[in-house]
């Protein structure tokens, strides 16, 4: 049955077609983000940073030799070296990972130690450095 004028009736909405958007029920408990909580996005004492990324080995070996000292000289103790996880290379593989790992085991006099840096800091594509 058609309605004056050729338009069909309107069928009665439903209830729950006229709300857009989130619906939050009182019954869910809310979650409170705590600062403490939060990941932060840059740790703020980050040491100061070599950056190896996208320059050959030996100019990267290089590096590492000439602000190792210096840093050293200064009584800056622990250094974030960002060598990059090796995406952009033949196969995907890592070249300057293994380089800068292996360069700091062959200087154990510059280099007391070193470990793979936090994720927020580069995870796998940087190391952090502690000097004697």
């Amino acid at each position: 049955m058609a309605s004056k004028g050729g338009k069909k009736p309107k069928s009665p909405k439903k209830a729950s077609s006229v709300r857009r958007g989130k619906h939050r029920s009182i019954r869910h408990e809310a979650f409170e983000e705590r600062p403490e909580d939060r990941r932060p996005q840059r740790h703020p004492e980050e040491p100061p940073k070599i950056h190896l990324r996208m320059i050959s080995a030996d100019d990267a070996l290089g590096r590492l030799s000439a602000q190792l000292p210096a840093y050293s000289r200064q009584g800056i103790k622990e250094i974030l070296v960002v060598h990059g996880k090796g995406q952009n290379s033949i196969r995907g593989i890592s070249v300057l990972g293994p380089l800068v790992r292996q360069w700091c085991d062959d200087n154990p006099t510059l280099v007391k130690s070193w470990r793979e840096a936090p994720s927020y800091w580069g995870g796998s594509g940087a190391i952090v450095i502690i000097l004697n």
